[in-house]
């Protein structure tokens, strides 16, 4: 009797462990899809992101996927002989994206190929930078504004009109800021100086009043973005080039050890 019941227990744990291995997470038309098939679909990493509600989209999206091949088979379209080897190169697909992704999963990326990267390829991390030398008068008051910009109607020199007229400090050394770029200035006055010729005047209102500008002289300066600001797009270009030197190893080193033949 205590070994019926020995005999009993073995099997009861048994067939829960077989349970446990094979939790269904759906049944569709009597076909049972198994929590170890489902995590199969994705990586340690993507399974451990998902939620309850993606969880639920992805197996419905399987349930529908289950459908469609229940249908094949069901009106025979499995058993044609074009639709075999279809199903054949698809096998042979996931078995190569599993080795391919095996490997790549070794991938280790360190500092010293990141930086590597960016010193071959600095020229690539490169800004030109155009800058004005401006010449300048800062007005207050919209009326008075109105009036300097009279007079150099009239011609008279913008330098005199400068000193004359221009409200900050600048203006006793005639005005000239020197080369100024973009986060140098007001956007507006940005904006208008990229479309004034040399020489010629125009006015800007800012924040804190107005300002009448021309520029004298424009040059282009080269800047290096920062190791730092780059890092992650460097990271993103070395994994895919450390992914297809893995392939191409793969590939040449599978080809050297096999025995190949194209009749074709």
């Amino acid at each position: 009797m205590n070994k019926i019941y020995l005999i009993l227990v073995i099997l009861f744990l048994v067939l829960s462990c077989a349970e446990q291995e094979l939790e269904i997470v759906a049944t569709v038309n009597e076909e049972n899809l198994t929590l170890d098939e489902f995590r199969s679909f994705f990586s340690e990493d993507e399974w451990n992101k998902l939620d309850y509600e993606i969880k639920r989209e992805h197996i419905n999206e399987w349930i529908k996927l289950t459908l469609l091949a229940q249908e094949v088979d069901n009106s025979g379209l499995s058993n044609e002989p074009a639709v075999k080897e279809r199903i054949k190169a698809a096998v042979k697909n996931v078995k190569a994206n599993l080795l391919i992704a095996h490997k790549i999963a070794e991938i280790e990326i360190t500092e010293d190929d990141l930086f590597n990267y960016y010193k071959l390829h600095k020229s690539k991390y490169q800004q030109k930078r155009k800058e004005f030398k401006i010449q300048r008068i800062f007005i207050k008051e919209k009326t008075k504004l109105d009036s300097v910009m009279a007079y150099l109607r009239q011609g008279e020199p913008f330098t005199e009109i400068v000193k004359k007229y221009s409200e900050e400090t600048l203006g006793k050394s005639g005005g000239y800021t020197g080369f100024m770029g973009e986060k140098d200035l007001d956007q507006t006055i940005w904006n208008r100086l990229n479309n004034l010729q040399k020489w010629h005047y125009t006015s800007a209102e800012v924040e804190e009043g107005y300002y009448i500008f021309r520029y004298y002289d424009t040059q282009e300066v080269v800047l290096n973005k920062d190791f730092t600001e780059v890092e992650d797009e460097i990271r993103k270009i070395v994994l895919e080039q450390k992914k297809q030197d893995v392939f191409q190893n793969i590939v040449e080193e599978l080809k050297r050890n096999a025995d190949i033949s194209i009749s074709l």
